[in-house]
């Protein structure tokens, strides 16, 4: 297949959506070496209103540089195309690692020490988005990539904002399961806080191997659930505490008290970034460890 780009080729497809596909690549460069890369080629139907919102994604990634975001190489147009070249990471996502899991969630989830890593590593490149004015948007396992040393990166900024405080960001967008309450709501502020309710599902998926909201999937309304829908499902479960007491009596409790004080209905009693790093000693030693160990 012929990319545009006489240094790819196309190896096979890695992904696909509405907007288009992801392929692992190999790229040549000047030397004839060759290396896999992945290629995201977002098909432009209509330039008057979807380039804007791509040229701000390619922006947006272009900008960032960090070990736990995905790492931007270059971008190009081609035959109507919009191709972002980013790294290739071949230990696929968070979303395989809970399919792996075994069923049930009596015996827990990813072993602890795992957790801790993977936790580290997200609230880490979370932070430096939220630093760098990002609001992500669309945190899910499925956006959480494994490289070859089983680091977590960030990825796909599709929808992200670059956020002032001033703004009024577009509530509605993102994945229904994973979007705050907030940005449910068309009367909802989008802030920070929105992607630390959304980081804290990946938390407990990661601890017991599905959503808290799995019984809304069990019902058939999932999918086809209307924001409004969602937003009552949610409310009922979460408020005034969401259960964690499985997560407490498989995990050592500080586990089950970080969901409990990242999903929170409402976001000004949600815990902010920032004070994650106060819950416990243990993760806060491991949090700044991780400072002193950047590699860019």
């Amino acid at each position: 297949m012929d990319l545009g780009d006489s240094k790819l080729r196309a190896v096979r497809v890695l992904g696909q959506g509405t907007f288009g596909r992801v392929f692992l690549c190999q790229q040549r460069n000047a030397e004839g070496e060759t290396r896999n890369v992945c290629v995201k080629r977002i098909i432009v139907r209509n330039p008057k209103t979807e380039l804007r919102p791509i040229m701000e994604e390619v922006y947006i990634i272009s900008q960032l540089r960090h070990p736990y975001i995905v790492q931007f190489l270059r971008s190009f147009n081609h035959a109507g195309t919009v191709n972002i070249v980013m790294e290739y990471l071949p230990n696929g996502t968070l979303r395989d690692v809970i399919q792996r899991l075994p069923r049930g969630g009596s015996t827990g989830g990813v072993p602890q020490k795992r957790l801790l890593r993977y936790f580290c590593d997200m609230v880490v490149g979370l932070e430096y988005l939220h630093i760098r004015c990002v609001i992500h948007r669309d945190i899910k396992p499925e956006n959480m990539l494994l490289d070859a040393n089983d680091r977590v990166k960030i990825a796909d900024f599709g929808i992200s904002n670059v956020h002032a405080p001033s703004t009024q960001l577009q509530a509605g967008m993102g994945t229904p399961l994973y979007m705050a309450p907030e940005a449910m709501s068309s009367q909802g502020k989008v802030d920070f806080k929105s992607d630390i309710w959304s980081l804290g599902l990946v938390l407990y998926e990661l601890c017991l191997g599905r959503s808290p909201f799995t019984a809304l999937l069990e019902t058939g309304g999932g999918a086809s659930a209307t924001p409004t829908q969602l937003q009552a499902v949610i409310q009922a479960l979460v408020r005034p505490k969401l259960d964690c007491q499985l997560i407490r009596r498989l995990y050592e409790p500080v586990w089950a008290r970080i969901c409990e004080l990242m999903i929170v209905y409402e976001p000004k009693r949600r815990i902010c970034l920032p004070d994650l790093y106060h819950v416990d000693a243990g993760i806060t030693a491991a949090l700044y460890r991780q400072y002193f160990d950047y590699r860019y």
